[in-house]
């Protein structure tokens, strides 16, 4: 499992979209104040093939512990 973050919730709606319209099985969630973002919604996904759908808004992705995978550098 992986917990995606965002800059913004139109962000997460739009992530949300974009990995249905490939396929890949999403669950928006609450952000887990652990790992908190500018935005309160995560995206919950289960496929590895999530990962390779960086949007500009995105900011970061975690494993299911919580560490952090990668962190998109390329907004703001």
């Amino acid at each position: 499992m992986y917990i995606v973050t965002f800059h913004t919730q139109s962000a997460a709606f739009m992530y949300k979209r974009l990995l249905e319209q490939n396929g890949i099985t999403v669950e928006l969630m609450p952000t887990p104040r652990r790992i908190s973002s500018s935005c309160g919604i995560a995206a919950r996904v289960f496929d590895k093939e999530a990962l390779k759908f960086i949007i500009d808004d995105l900011d970061g992705i975690y494993s299911e512990e919580l560490n952090l995978i990668i962190k998109n550098e390329t907004f703001g």
